[in-house]
């Protein structure tokens, strides 16, 4: 199975996976990606923390709505529009492509799909006492939609959690980074395009 992506950094995406702490020595581990596109950030998540949770309940939550929505991507960009003419650089996220996603993962039992926005997940799951290991946040790239998902998983960590943030030279990461340092988030380390920060 090939899975495709298109963001960049993968490499850091995977050694921030292998060298996740776990302090507590947990009995469930969740990882989860918001903005799964083509899958590709998925499959290395969970292809690098399965082998180190050998007897744990892991599970991997992906979160996509797919069928090309209209929404904002970046701070200073208008609104993507419906019928195929995008405005700027916004990628298509047809219900082809999720459905082509879903089929790659079919058999992969610690894989669980979300087809909702980030809000609607996080207005459902709100509740839960799901703690997460480790979140890549690589949905909507504003700084307003990546806080809200940035504080929300945050509040649902434990020490050595980690939040990666693709793409976080395009937004106000510095309001990011001071408002999830209230939960003693700092900065792992920084590629180009992909930042890695760990409560501590």
């Amino acid at each position: 199975m090939t899975i495709r992506g298109d963001s960049s950094e993968y490499e850091l995406l995977k050694k921030w996976c292998e060298t996740l702490p776990f302090f507590e020595n947990p009995k469930s581990v969740t990882t989860c990606e918001v903005g799964v596109r083509e899958g590709l950030g998925s499959q290395i998540i969970i292809m690098s923390i399965l082998p180190r949770v050998s007897g744990t309940d892991y599970q991997h939550y992906a979160i996509d709505p797919y069928g090309d929505l209209e929404y904002q991507h970046f701070d200073n960009e208008q609104k993507w529009k419906r019928d195929g003419k995008w405005t700027g650089i916004a990628p298509k996220y047809s219900n082809e492509m999720r459905d082509q996603m879903v089929k790659d993962f079919a058999t992969n039992p610690h894989f669980k799909f979300y087809n909702m926005t980030d809000v609607e997940y996080m207005d459902i799951f709100n509740l839960t006492k799901t703690i997460y290991d480790l979140v890549f946040l690589d949905g909507p790239h504003t700084t307003k939609d990546i806080l809200r998902e940035a504080l929300w998983f945050a509040e649902r960590s434990r020490k050595g959690s980690r939040i990666i943030i693709d793409d976080f030279q395009l937004c106000n990461f510095e309001v990011i980074r001071a408002a999830i340092s209230y939960w003693d988030f700092k900065i792992h380390e920084k590629g180009k395009h992909k930042v890695c920060l760990e409560r501590i």
